[in-house]
């Protein structure tokens, strides 16, 4: 058997170390862009440099599965004896490290029995695309419920949204109810970064005023440089979060000309909306102050019936959500009516009664 390495990383090392191929069995390694001419004794290609002398060529590298794949294409490598350590996608083309039916797609489609011909290889390749990393990975083999789900739709279908499938579902869940029961009142979210969120909110109350309450700058840096001091936030948050704008923001929504920019520092950019009322809240301010300042306006605003998430309440590197929620509930002298998520980062949902 003759088989080419592409890699010569960690990955590659630790896959040899199991001696599942022989070293008189490699004809060589491959880099994308060669960066020793050598490898354990073996002589290092470039994808053009790879001639038809081979069995299979074993990728062994973390992630860029497609981009490879797509240089094998390109450079007219035959993807029949192309075996991808990481041959799983997202829908919408973003990597990931696992198939789930409709939301996922294999990268290469080739007729080999990994199992049979390297089975270490294959646990390895099973370990990474089973379940393991995306919990999501369950959530079509019980939520059929709702055939017309925004999740199940193509827009939705991307790791953005998948990757964090209970947040956004239960947000859909909930939706149903306040659509349901008729709860009356906007939506909105405050900290809305590139806009997410409110892409989903916007579809789904898609006959309301949606406000979208951020700076589109990042954070209030004096707060931001307090939060950091308590050591609730790390440091490197502030420039991460710069990276949006109100045009992409608004690039992002189904429903554009429902959406009303509240551009600046809350809770300034709600003045004139005293009289406002809401059915649903996304608050995701990430900070103790402006976290609190979104309760004090929102919560007493929000109809009953109606919902505020509340994300990173259970979130280990943002420490003042909690202190947040609990300085409010001392303010209005009664316990709120919470439901704590077990998404990525902890949603708290607050239920108005």
């Amino acid at each position: 058997m003759k088989i080419y390495i592409w890699g010569t990383g960690v990955m590659a090392s630790k896959y040899l170390e199991t001696s599942e191929v022989k070293e008189e069995d490699i004809v060589g390694f491959i880099e994308s862009k060669k960066r020793v001419d050598s490898f354990r004794g073996k002589k290092v290609y470039e994808p053009h440099e790879v001639k038809d002398d081979y069995d299979y060529i074993l990728v062994l590298v973390d992630g860029f599965g497609r981009e490879i794949y797509n240089i094998c294409k390109g450079e007219n490598i035959d993807t029949s004896r192309l075996i991808l350590l990481d041959n799983w996608e997202w829908a919408d083309g973003s990597a990931m490290n696992r198939p789930f039916r409709e939301c996922c797609r294999k990268i290469n489609n080739a007729n080999i029995d990994v199992k049979k011909i390297f089975p270490i290889l294959q646990k390895w390749i099973h370990a990474r695309n089973q379940e393991g990393k995306f919990i999501a990975v369950y959530r079509n083999d019980s939520d059929f419920i709702d055939k017309d789900a925004l999740l199940n739709r193509e827009r939705f279908l991307g790791e953005v949204y998948q990757y964090d499938y209970f947040r956004y579902r239960t947000f859909e869940l909930m939706a149903n109810e306040i659509l349901k029961q008729r709860v009356e009142g906007n939506v909105a979210e405050l900290g809305v970064y590139r806009g997410m969120f409110s892409a989903l909110i916007n579809a789904k109350f898609y006959d309301r005023k949606m406000y979208l309450f951020d700076t589109f700058e990042s954070f209030e840096p004096g707060e931001f440089q307090e939060e950091v001091a308590k050591g609730r936030c790390e440091s490197t948050m502030f420039a991460d979060f710069k990276n949006t704008s109100v045009e992409l923001v608004l690039a992002n929504m189904p429903y554009r000309n429902q959406c009303i920019v509240k551009k600046g520092l809350f809770p300034g950019t709600a003045v004139g909306l005293e009289n406002e009322s809401y059915a649903f809240v996304s608050i995701d301010a990430d900070l103790e102050k402006s976290t609190l300042e979104g309760l004090r306006y929102f919560y007493p605003r929000v109809n009953s019936g109606g919902a505020i998430f509340v994300h990173d309440f259970n979130h280990s590197g943002l420490g003042g959500i909690k202190v947040a929620i609990d300085k409010y509930q001392e303010e209005i002298g009664r316990m709120l009516c919470k439901v704590p998520l077990a998404d990525s980062c902890g949603t708290l949902v607050i239920v108005k009664q």
